[in-house]
């Protein structure tokens, strides 16, 4: 007799450029040649995938840049963009060949490309040229009853789930929601905190995507007031630049008080800075392309070892 249950859907495996890597044979293939960075295995999420961790050592002393992808599976920009900037360490250019001069090898780099792998191996490589509709079929997941989950801030139940969120790891941890740093519940969040911590950072660049033009966000719960008045500042400089060069960018940086993204400081003193970049979307204003998203990812980070260069 036929199974009429719901069954849990899998994610369309929407063709990519080969410039936006967002497979685990893609991601692999990329990290097992980056002779150049050093490639650690710093932790195993909830679902026992591997979480990495890469350094890349520059001149002695100077200041170090945090790079985070991959914490919503669903936003796969994150993880292209670390491993474009592995690619411009190494070669030069990033993938589809453009040269970023003020990324500079000078600096270190400490970059987690996909800290939250259990989500992205469920989700769609891409939303570019999609709806924004399609998107939430995704991020915060689809009940067993065929209607999108609506998260909050708490963790989630994956056997109520046809499709389980972009949002969430495999024991339904929601993991940008952890803001208690002395009750942090998901591997992955204590691994990467502890990565971090190890390297201290000045600045941690975390990547994240909507359906609208780009945004930076100044995560500030557990933040000092100093380290938010510098914030402020490179968030300034980058939208001043963004203006100046005549890039789409929202003119202000809001705050947010409830996200993990903060922790960055409390475990390694690092600046926190998150960016929302366009996810493709048709219904979201003009049209955003595989390679317009990337170089605006690449943008904010060319901006960011600027201002760290002095």
């Amino acid at each position: 007799m036929l199974d009429r249950r719901p069954q849990r859907r899998l994610p369309p495996r929407i063709a990519t450029p080969e410039f936006w890597p967002a497979t685990f044979d893609r991601f692999d293939e990329i990290l097992s040649t980056a002779s150049h960075c050093q490639i650690e295995h710093i932790g195993t999420s909830a679902g026992g995938r591997a979480l990495h961790g890469v350094t890349y050592r520059g001149r002695s002393g100077a200041p170090t840049l945090g790079l985070v992808g991959g914490m919503h599976g669903h936003e796969p920009q994150g993880p292209a963009t670390c491993l474009n900037v592995i690619s411009v360490l190494g070669y030069g250019r990033d993938l589809k060949g453009t040269a970023w001069p003020e990324i500079v090898d000078d600096l270190n780099y400490v970059i987690a490309p996909v800290v939250n792998p259990d989500a992205r191996a469920r989700m769609p490589n891409s939303f570019v040229g999609l709806a924004r509709q399609d998107i939430l079929h995704y991020d915060a997941g689809m009940t067993l009853e065929g209607v999108r989950h609506e998260p909050g801030n708490e963790d989630c139940d994956p056997a109520q789930m046809m499709i389980l969120g972009g949002l969430f790891n495999d024991a339904g941890q929601h993991v940008n929601r952890e803001t208690d740093p002395d009750n942090i519940r998901s591997p992955e969040i204590a691994a990467l905190m502890e990565f971090m911590g190890d390297h201290e950072p000045d600045v941690v660049l975390e990547f994240h995507a909507h359906g609208a033009p780009p945004m930076l966000i100044r995560p500030t719960n557990l933040v000092p007031d100093e380290v938010q008045a510098r914030q402020q500042e490179l968030c300034d400089a980058i939208i001043a630049k963004a203006t100046a060069e005549e890039i789409e960018f929202r003119p202000t940086a809001p705050e947010s008080t409830h996200i993990s993204t903060s922790l960055y400081h409390h475990f390694s003193g690092a600046v926190p800075i998150l960016y929302e970049s366009p996810q493709g979307v048709l219904d979201a204003g003009p049209a955003w392309s595989h390679e317009e998203i990337l170089d605006t990812c690449m943008f904010v980070v060319s901006c960011l070892c600027e201002e760290l260069m002095g």
